[in-house]
């Protein structure tokens, strides 16, 4: 024979926060991920950032 079940809810934990995600970067196939150009001019593929 089974107990009964309780009156009272358990409760739950309280929520803990997740840590943040960082963007997944792609290095820019343009400039190699150096932001700049042959040139060495600011790469307009990826605005000198070197990341798509």
């Amino acid at each position: 024979m089974r107990p009964d079940p309780p009156d009272e809810a358990i409760p739950s934990p309280d929520p803990q926060p997740l840590p943040p995600i960082e963007p997944k970067r792609w290095r820019c196939c343009h400039c190699g991920g150096t932001g700049l150009d042959s040139y060495a001019e600011t790469c307009l593929h990826c605005e000198g950032l070197g990341f798509c």
